[in-house]
């Protein structure tokens, strides 16, 4: 490998075309990193291509456009031509699309005009590239902006003494080659333009339009054969999309774009459309900050008190209902032991005298006695205690406790109630029964009472919660807006644009961070004596064609991706 070139060290080989070597080498006079070209030996020391790679390459060295790569130098040392040219870094077109697999629409619009504007420019030079393809389109962003590089088989239209070389190859890539250039005829800029549509095609539908075994084969379908149907990968590609591919695929040049300007005047319209549609579906899709902040934590303070009430409210209901059985137990025990003399003595009338008195407590449903052979000798209900008995005694059964069990039952007149069973006992031999039949109205109304005040105070809580969350997703808006705007203003090419407003919090720092941006931005128009004032409708017509002349040039191989914010309406 070799270790100079003339005035330039070469650091590297960066890869081989079928007549050309690549390689990285540094410029030591201007201390830049830039990428030789140079012919392979075998054609190297053929004068006849040396004088045609140097001849072509000083007259590609007058092009300067933001969508060619810069021709720095040309020249030829120890019998070796070579073009210095800047070194751009970034994947060719068909790298990045097998790394991003699929590429927007918009995207592929945006790299169809980009190429189109630099062909164009490039063909009002009289010169006419001859190999378009996507090994020659270089991704300078991920964004979309692309450069054209290796105009080395390039050639002007004014060459008429231009023709196959001496082993009859002709200048291209088969799958890209125009018909016109395949009969040997003269080409033009629409022969560069009919390459594009071949990109364009293998973009939307994932292949070149004409497939074959061989060369020969493929060069007559490209002659012979009418366009097969473009069927693209994207459901949603307008149909005048396909058209332009279509149009650009014709096999007479006449019937194709004759420039590239006029293939952007109808591509414009397209991604105007898909632009439209893609803010519109976007437009739908956000939801305000202010309403997602505002709505997530309203969500999370409900679904935190929810868990919270039903816990405290669930251990309530049990403490409750603990008192409302120890109650019951104690009182139906109460009874039970002052009923079990009288119920031994058969003393009835005594008996129905203290059932009648115990039932007027307003708690107790229904008292019921029975003597040791299960005959009732005293009730206060005897419709009611009949009827009140538990559906499914498993089921039923809430409690037990020393010889006692507490029911859950229904009755037609009292409803709900808790049926307490109790042994009537005496000097440890049983002798009858007690049922005592108590109403849970009073432990029903205390439950009510309680989710009520629960219900409120998690009423109160998430209206609180939802103001609160509404005012501080509304100041955070301010400053998020107030940098949207300055931002659109920089992409307006207002780059003396300074956000002035100073803040306590993190957003000072993004703030300051933006003025200098701007400031180093301004600083480098400055230096390259441009009024950033002037380019203002200049940039802002081609922000969306191509990346921006004057950034380009700015930053030479440092792509600043385009910033594009368009503006916005309140959708909330």
């Amino acid at each position: 490998m070799l270790d100079t070139l003339g005035r330039y060290r070469i650091q590297g080989e960066l890869g081989r075309g079928a007549m050309s070597i690549v390689y990285r080498a540094y410029d030591p006079h201007i201390k830049r990193v830039v990428a030789i070209k140079t012919l392979r030996p075998e054609y190297a020391e053929n004068k006849a291509y040396r004088q045609r790679f140097v001849a072509e390459a000083r007259a590609v060295g007058t092009l300067t456009h933001p969508g060619i790569v810069t021709v720095f130098d040309v020249g030829e040392t120890s019998g070796m031509p070579f073009i210095a040219m800047e070194r751009v870094d970034g994947p060719s077109l068909d790298e990045f699309v097998r790394e991003q697999r699929s590429l927007p629409l918009r995207m592929i619009l945006k790299m169809a005009m980009q190429i189109a504007d630099a062909l164009d420019y490039a063909h009002r030079q009289g010169i006419v590239h001859q190999d378009i393809k996507l090994e020659n389109i270089i991704c300078t962003s991920d964004t979309g902006n692309v450069k054209i590089m290796d105009f080395g088989i390039a050639k002007r239209r004014s060459d008429a003494n231009w023709k196959p070389d001496e082993h009859g190859h002709i200048a291209g890539t088969p799958h890209y080659m125009s018909p016109e250039t395949l009969r040997g005829m003269e080409v033009d800029g629409r022969s560069d333009l009919y390459a594009l549509g071949v990109m364009l095609y293998w973009l939307l539908a994932g292949r070149t339009p004409y497939q074959a075994h061989d060369v020969s084969d493929l060069f007559r379908q490209i002659l012979n054969e009418p366009l097969p149907p473009l069927i693209p990968q994207y459901p949603d590609a307008p149909e005048a999309l396909l058209q332009v591919v279509r149009t650009l695929l014709q096999k007479d040049p006449r019937d194709r774009y004759q420039t590239g300007a006029e293939l952007i005047e109808d591509l414009r319209p397209i991604d105007d459309v898909l632009a439209t549609q893609e803010q519109a579906w976007e437009g739908r899709r956000i939801v305000p900050i202010r309403v997602r902040w505002t709505v997530v934590m309203s969500l999370l303070v409900a679904v935190t008190m929810a868990i919270g009430l039903g816990a405290v409210h669930n251990r309530q209901n049990k403490a409750s209902s603990g008192l409302a059985f120890d109650y019951g137990f104690t009182l139906s025990r109460l009874i039970a032991d002052q009923a079990a003399e009288d119920l031994l003595l058969e003393d009835d009338v005594a008996l129905r005298a203290m059932v009648v008195a115990m039932a007027r407590n307003r708690d107790i449903a229904f008292v019921q006695i029975s003597d040791a052979n299960g005959r009732v000798v005293a009730t206060s209900d005897e419709h009611l205690a009949q009827t009140a008995a538990p559906v499914d005694d498993h089921r039923a059964l809430m409690q037990s406790r020393d010889h006692q069990q507490v029911f859950s039952a229904n009755t037609a007149s009292a409803g709900a109630i808790m049926l307490f069973a109790t042994p009537i006992r005496y000097q440890g031999h049983d002798i009858g029964a007690l049922r005592l039949g108590m109403s849970t109205a009073g432990l029903s109304a205390a439950n009510r009472t309680t989710v009520t005040a629960m219900m409120v105070l998690m009423v109160v809580t998430l209206l609180v919660v939802f103001a609160g969350a509404y005012t501080l997703s509304r100041r955070l808006m301010v400053p998020i807006e107030l940098l949207r705007r300055a931002l659109w203003k920089i992409t307006q090419g207002h780059f003396d644009s300074r956000i002035r407003q100073h803040r306590d919090d993190e957003f000072e720092r993004v703030f300051s961070a933006y003025n200098a941006m701007a400031d180093s931005l301004e600083a480098r128009m400055l230096s390259l004596h441009i009024n950033p004032g002037s380019i203002t409708g200049e940039y802002s017509a081609a922000r969306d064609v191509q990346p921006s002349s004057t950034l380009d040039a700015l930053t030479n191989t440092h792509e600043i991706p385009s910033l594009s914010v368009p503006p916005t309406t309140d959708h909330n």
